[in-house]
């Protein structure tokens, strides 16, 4: 079973690249043909094999031998590994069918946020369905669910007001919308304690990169998303002992 979920992940990897890089630029991501970005090319279906097409093809288009972008190769292999670790860590149940979704939503903010400054209002929707589909599976209760999309809201409720204080106080937009609404994810699947350690985490990861940006960039943007759902990977993979440490701290 390992084997089918790393595969399983390579595959769904390829796709959320090309969800990731076509739909930001308003593209068609399920009708139109993947094809070379040199000569046009029309990939066969052997030439979209995850890993495997990109090794055997020496990262180069069949055509006409112009290097293919090596973001393919890593983000299948990336997928993989990760639905792989799923599986090992959670084996079965909610928390692993949960863990996949949380998995592919970082792996497309990564690449949308990162490339194009952009979080698709898709990604979080799809991924707020899914979750509440394996609650239903699973039998939570209408109380059990009506607490999560509560935490939801109000974490996204917080980040809304920063995002107002700091827009006033800066006078320019101080976290995008795609920020704001992932937040809602955030406390939906995290519930409202680990939520907020998960925005303390999030902030403390993005430091670094944010003075980097500071000193390297013009505009001064830099897309916090990613941070936000590598924070969320963090912790739902320790959900339970980050819930013990707040408990503890609490009762200090």
């Amino acid at each position: 079973m390992a084997l089918f979920w790393f595969i399983l992940g390579t595959v769904l990897g390829s796709f959320y690249l090309v969800y990731a890089t076509r739909v930001p630029k308003g593209e068609d991501f399920i009708n139109s043909r993947s094809k070379c970005d040199h000569c046009g090319y029309i990939l066969k279906w052997y030439n979209l094999i995850p890993l495997f097409s990109f090794i055997i093809q020496s990262g180069k288009c069949c055509k006409c031998g112009k290097k293919i972008s090596s973001e393919h190769f890593f983000v299948e292999l990336f997928t993989g590994l990760l639905f792989l670790l799923s599986y090992i860590y959670f084996k079965n149940g909610f928390n692993f069918y949960v863990a996949l979704v949380v998995v592919s939503l970082m792996v497309v903010i990564f690449i949308s946020d990162f490339k194009y400054m952009v979080i698709l209002d898709s990604s979080l929707v799809t991924s707020c369905i899914l979750v509440l589909i394996l609650m239903i599976i699973y039998k939570f209760s209408f109380k059990a669910i009506c607490v999560q999309i509560l935490s939801g809201l109000i974490l996204f409720l917080v980040m809304f007001l920063v995002e107002r204080v700091g827009t006033f106080t800066l006078k320019k937009d101080s976290l995008g919308g795609g920020d704001i609404k992932l937040t809602f994810v955030l406390g939906f699947i995290l519930g409202i304690k680990a939520g907020i350690v998960a925005l303390v985490l999030s902030s403390f990861l993005a430091l670094p990169y944010a003075i980097a940006t500071l000193y390297l960039k013009d505009n001064h943007e830099f897309a916090y998303g990613p941070f936000i759902a590598g924070a969320l990977f963090i912790v739902f993979f320790h959900l339970d002992k980050f819930n013990m440490l707040i408990d503890y701290v609490f009762i200090l």
